[in-house]
């Protein structure tokens, strides 16, 4: 059995999702960049499959940069939204004729932090 003594009224901010929610996007940005540079699954770990690429051998989303230095993470309703390049969602989910590389995620790593995170508003 456990037990709690409370020695005074706590106090919890009632608008603490709106401030939670610009933290956790800036965590769960900050930790796709590993992913993103061992070519894996954020979400899983599991790497990407390989794909032939007509035009070259590279890794598809170091060529330019372009899709990781737009990507944002941004509060939206009662979620996220992420703006991306136009490819980013073609990346993410796959096409009929190509394997999907799934970019975004949320790994192991944003879940250790984002209760942490959530508690701090809620106590503020």
């Amino acid at each position: 059995m456990i037990s709690v003594t409370v020695k005074q009224k706590p106090h919890f901010n009632l608008n603490w999702w709106d401030p939670t929610q610009k933290d956790w996007s800036k965590v769960l940005l900050e930790d796709q960049k590993p992913f993103w540079k061992d070519e894996r699954n954020p979400s899983n770990g599991t790497p990407w499959e390989a794909r032939i690429n007509p035009t070259g051998d590279w890794p598809i989303l170091h060529k330019t940069g372009q899709m990781q230095d737009t990507a944002e993470i941004v509060p939206y309703n009662r979620g996220f939204m992420v703006n991306t390049t136009d490819y980013g969602p073609y990346q993410q989910f796959g096409t009929s004729k190509m394997v999907a590389r799934p970019w975004m995620g949320i790994p192991e790593t944003s879940m250790a932090q984002l209760s942490a995170i959530s508690w701090k508003h809620i106590l503020s």
